[in-house]
């Protein structure tokens, strides 16, 4: 009778075993907390924020220095064939992004090819080691590119380009009490200048203009090596450093170089309580054709962890020396988060009050708007957020959903906003940096909701209200960014993406100094894929079905309707 129950149960398993794993998919997700001492993954893994999946066109703002920044790390990782996921991506001549891809630990090459319209291009190619204990390395090149034309105010077909070029290599050795990790690559980013001033100038003046007059393109050149200690005994110190560089150069041989210096510990004094310190050194050199000043930012930042029973709280001191041509100034940025442990991880409610020192630089204020006049010399300066108050509710129910509401008010010292440039050289095409103290109230709103493996929908909302000291408005700085796609996976062969986002309407200025309203847009996209022999597919996209002309930067409109095809194969 034992026998024949134990054969009944062997049979059932069979048979349920495969309709889960039928049923769950052939997706999983996986969370890690992004910190500085974290495992670093050789093969570019992919770890967005929420906010970062499947965007369309990011709205130009720098890193805000006082977000509530509350992070869901669920990537979509699939089995074989990896190479049907695809994220959908924008075409806009303003913000074309790089290829996010996650790689399986079973992949050691992938190339990519796309094409579509705008002429727009694709290709990536990616080479890793095989999984080893010690050493790991890859190598990849990448480039994403449109050379189409994009529909004016003046309903003018303007020539319009944006192109990133990327190669790039990195390797990990593990020795028995420590890691080495250290990669270099280099980077482009091309664009054309085509948000001249309608109501002066025509497309032939426009095309009149010289080369190097309607066209800019960024260099940047990296090296980053860390060093750190693997996992020890609570007793014992766990330490590390970080060592960085970067050459930023433009056109215009506007030129940047950066250094950065890293060093942190921690221990573990009982299960309950850690303490460290994190000492961090940024160098930043400019050419005297970017600006006349350099500066140095040293910030000193002990800290303390504490959990017992239902709450856990971390209490920082971070202090900030800032060394701008010669002149030192100090800065204290006290900072205390408290978190309630309530049902289980369920519901988690957070208090914080802290601050913030940020140096911008000329690579984040050309990233954040590569449309800067090119031969004027931006306003360089850090940004400060005095105090941040902030606090919500976040947790996740297992696999199936997470969650992330948070309300922040911050007072913030210069923050960076971008200006019209009248320069009729450029035929007022360009923008200039502005600053001003401002007062914040931001909500921001998280969901991913995955009620099967091969199923999921992730939503993003943040909500700006800005008060302002100096400046009118907060121009070129959209109140509203609302995101919502879903994936779906159907067979372990097809793939369906779908996006929809809502861009808020923002003020900006003409090019005669005038206040003019950017009206919001809709973005609706959506993407297939289809995989074949274990080691192909073939992708298609697109892109702003409903055609909507939103300006990621005043005067600088999106492409409308676009679609792009591809093939992707795995060795």
């Amino acid at each position: 009778m034992q026998n024949k129950r134990k054969g009944i149960r062997q049979a059932m398993s069979r048979f349920w075993l495969p309709v889960l794993a039928l049923v769950a998919g052939p997706t999983k997700l996986a969370a890690e907390e992004e910190v500085l001492t974290k495992t670093v993954e050789v093969q570019r893994a992919y770890d967005p924020t929420l906010l970062d999946a499947y965007k369309i066109s990011p709205i130009p703002r720098l890193d805000d220095t006082a977000k509530v920044r509350v992070k869901f790390t669920y990537p979509l990782r699939p089995v074989k064939p990896i190479a049907n996921i695809y994220l959908l991506t924008p075409l806009p001549p303003a913000r074309v992004q790089r290829e996010r891809y996650e790689q399986s630990s079973d992949v050691r090459a992938y190339l990519r090819m796309g094409m579509g319209a705008k002429l727009s291009t694709l290709l990536d190619a990616y080479v890793g080691s095989e999984r080893s204990r010690n050493f790991l390395w890859d190598a990849y090149a990448n480039h994403y590119g449109s050379y189409g034309k994009v529909k004016n105010d003046a309903g003018e077909k303007v020539p319009a380009r944006d192109m990133r070029n990327e190669i790039g290599a990195s390797a990990q050795y593990s020795f028995e009490r420590a890691l080495l990790y250290a990669n270099a690559g280099f980077r482009q980013h091309a664009v054309r200048f085509y948000g001249y001033d309608t109501g002066s100038f025509g497309l032939a003046d426009y095309e009149a203009l010289p080369a190097d007059k309607v066209r800019q393109h960024f260099n940047r050149a990296y090296f980053n090596l860390e060093y750190r200690s693997a996992e020890l005994p609570d007793s014992t110190w766990g330490y590390g450093a970080l060592f960085g560089f970067y050459d930023y150069r433009s056109k215009s041989m506007q030129a940047e170089d950066a250094l950065k210096l890293c060093l942190y510990a921690n221990k573990i004094l009982r299960p309950t309580t850690t303490v460290g310190l994190t000492v961090n050194t940024d160098v930043y050199l400019r050419s005297e054709r970017l600006a006349a000043s350099s500066n140095t930012v040293v910030s000193v930042e002990p800290y303390a962890k504490e959990r017992k029973g239902w709450w856990e709280g971390t209490a920082k001191l971070n202090f900030a020396f800032d060394n701008a041509s010669g002149s030192l100034k100090t800065y204290l940025y006290p900072s205390v988060n408290l978190t309630a442990l309530l049902v289980d991880n369920v519901l988690l409610p957070y208090v914080e009050v802290s601050g913030r020192h940020e140096a911008n630089t000329y690579a984040s204020l050309t990233a954040a708007n590569p449309y800067l006049a090119p031969d004027t010399p931006p306003d360089i300066r850090s940004s400060r957020t005095t105090v941040s108050l902030a606090g919500g509710v976040k947790g996740k129910l297992g696999s199936l959903l997470s969650y992330a509401l948070g309300l922040e008010y911050a007072l913030t010292n210069d923050m960076a906003f971008f200006l019209t440039s009248p320069d009729s050289a450029m035929l007022g095409s360009a923008f200039s940096v502005a600053y001003d103290d401002v007062k914040r109230l931001t909500f921001s709103g998280n969901l991913l909701f995955q009620p099967v493996r091969a199923l999921e929908f992730r939503y993003a909302l943040r909500y700006d209200s800005y008060g302002m000291d100096k400046l009118l408005k907060p121009y070129n700085r959209p109140a509203l960014d609302m995101r919502l796609s879903g994936a779906y996976n159907l067979w372990n062969k097809l793939n369906f993406y779908a996006s929809f986002n809502i861009y808020g309407s923002y003020a900006a200025l003409d090019f005669a100094g005038k206040e003019v309203l950017r009206s919001s847009g809709v973005d609706l996209n959506f993407g297939a894929a289809y995989s074949f022999f274990n080691s192909s597919s073939v992708f298609v996209q697109l892109n702003n079905i409903m055609s909507s002309r939103y300006h990621v930067h005043s005067s600088y409109p999106t492409y409308g309707f676009s679609a792009m095809a591809g093939y992707t194969c795995v060795f």
